[in-house]
């Protein structure tokens, strides 16, 4: 890289510093710290869910994925808008009368305060160890482009988003995304058109690729390994459900707007906008195989699919675009960690910290808490991410596939607790374990695709709660 793309990375980084220590000014309490007081608008916070799903491997991978095959991935994000759909129509107004800050106090009322900290720490162990991964699979891309080294890149990126969300909260985090997501975006649109415009013989060869069947989108088979129309838009649907409806990385978002109506426009809304980014980032896989005329991996000298695009970037955007795509990288990362951070920090202090408490305290020392709490899951995060020493250890691979164990389970309790009978605590944490064990069995002894993950877990999690529920009934 050359040094006017350093000083444009640096740029981006002061302006997020500042940004961040602008936004969060005049927080004084804890509603103020993780929901803003619900006052964001609802299209900012639409482009920071899009943001916080959208992490590095997000953006360099799914270009591998056209590559090496088609469009079909797009039928899951077909799914997603219709299981975002699903819990704007029947999640959301729960959310909202409650007027929670975190979404495991809607188990409560029917699963104790004993299932609402038994979903809040499986979140807090899935996030912190998806997300030490996802921190480190950055540094590998930034240490191939950029030149910086692993321990550099991951403390750049974690005292940076630990600073603004521990200062501003979830205000300077949404706004912060809204930035972030527009850059990252920018620097993809600026990549595709120069590889389009130096691709050779565009015509030709587009339609070589047409008839190659690297446009396809819809497949109407009914294989369990590939990506066809009924996992897309059924699987795609259930983990949507899942990660939108259960998950306190966004839902912490959609309970900052306005209104339950604004909280159901970003939330739709985002569905809508990850088609588009997602189709974007296939495109640009199209690209790449228009630009190197389909070469196999072996041809180019890669081993990964997610290479494709990083070698791209390195070998082929010219000054200023390739300072504009490493700040991208960091948009994207920063996104995604500080999102995850200010979720952590409301689930430890809502969900495990104030029942604790015996007596009330006063706004201003629990609003310490909290960013006590940020300031702890930033370090724990950020240091575990620099344990890791290569991407192909055991941990690292757990970490990446770890929510493929516990949506499920998930998605099922919650869906008991809002249209099944109560029924005894013991039996949702019974039912909830058992379901992450049998997903465990499935994901490791069988090869179906993981788009049918949640609704086995989901399946699971009905299957075993009717079987106890029969069983209480016998005893009695």
């Amino acid at each position: 890289m050359h040094g006017i793309d350093y000083a444009i990375i640096a740029v981006f980084m002061i302006f997020v510093f500042g940004g961040g220590l602008f936004l969060g000014r005049g927080v004084q309490n804890v509603k103020g710290y993780f929901n803003a007081d619900r006052s964001l608008p609802w299209w900012a916070v639409m482009l920071s869910i899009v943001a916080a799903e959208t992490s590095v491997l997000t953006f360099l991978s799914i270009p591998g994925l056209s590559y090496l095959g088609n469009f079909s991935f797009l039928q899951v994000t077909i799914g997603y808008l219709f299981g975002r759909t699903v819990i704007a129509i029947y999640f959301l107004p729960m959310y909202a009368q409650g007027n929670f800050i975190s979404v495991y106090e809607a188990v409560r009322e029917k699963g104790g305060i004993t299932m609402q900290r038994v979903m809040s720490i499986t979140f807090m162990f899935t996030r912190l160890l998806a997300d030490g991964v996802r921190l480190f699979a950055v540094a590998i891309p930034l240490s191939m482009i950029a030149g910086f080294d692993y321990m550099t890149s991951i403390w750049i990126l974690g005292i940076v988003s630990i600073f603004y969300t521990w200062f501003g909260g979830i205000r300077s985090v949404v706004w912060m995304d809204v930035a972030q997501w527009m850059i990252y975006i920018t620097a993809a649109v600026v990549a595709l058109g120069i590889g389009l415009h130096y691709t050779p013989n565009l015509s030709a060869v587009f339609s070589h690729a047409w008839e190659a069947g690297k446009f396809q989108v819809f497949d109407i088979s009914l294989k369990s390994t590939n990506y066809t129309l009924l996992s897309g838009l059924l699987g795609g649907a259930l983990l949507s459900m899942a990660s939108h409806g259960t998950d306190q990385l966004i839902v912490l978002r959609i309970l900052s707007c306005k209104t339950l109506s604004d909280s159901r426009k970003a939330l739709v809304g985002s569905g809508f906008v990850v088609i588009l980014q997602f189709a974007l980032f296939l495109v640009i896989g199209a690209m790449l195989w228009l630009f190197w005329n389909g070469q196999d991996l072996t041809a180019l000298n890669l081993t990964k699919p997610d290479e494709l695009f990083t070698k791209f970037i390195i070998e082929k955007l010219p000054p200023v675009v390739k300072g504009i795509t490493v700040a991208g990288i960091f948009a994207a990362a920063m996104s995604t960690l500080s999102g995850s951070l200010s979720a952590l920090s409301s689930s430890t202090t809502i969900d495990i910290i104030k029942p604790l408490l015996k007596k009330e305290l006063s706004e201003a020392k629990f609003l310490k808490i909290g960013r006590m709490a940020t300031l702890f899951w930033g370090i724990v995060i950020v240091g575990g991410a620099s344990l890791f020493t290569d991407m192909k250890t055991p941990l690292v691979e757990l970490g990446l596939a770890i929510a493929s164990f516990t949506y499920g389970a998930m998605l099922g309790i919650f869906l008991l607790v809002r249209f099944y009978k109560k029924v005894p605590v013991w039996q949702y944490v019974v039912t909830f374990f058992s379901t992450i064990l049998v997903m465990v069995f499935v994901i490791s002894q069988t090869t179906i695709h993981w788009t049918w993950y949640t609704l086995i877990g989901v399946i699971s999690a009905f299957i075993i709660d009717i079987i106890l529920s029969m069983v209480q009934l016998r005893k009695e």
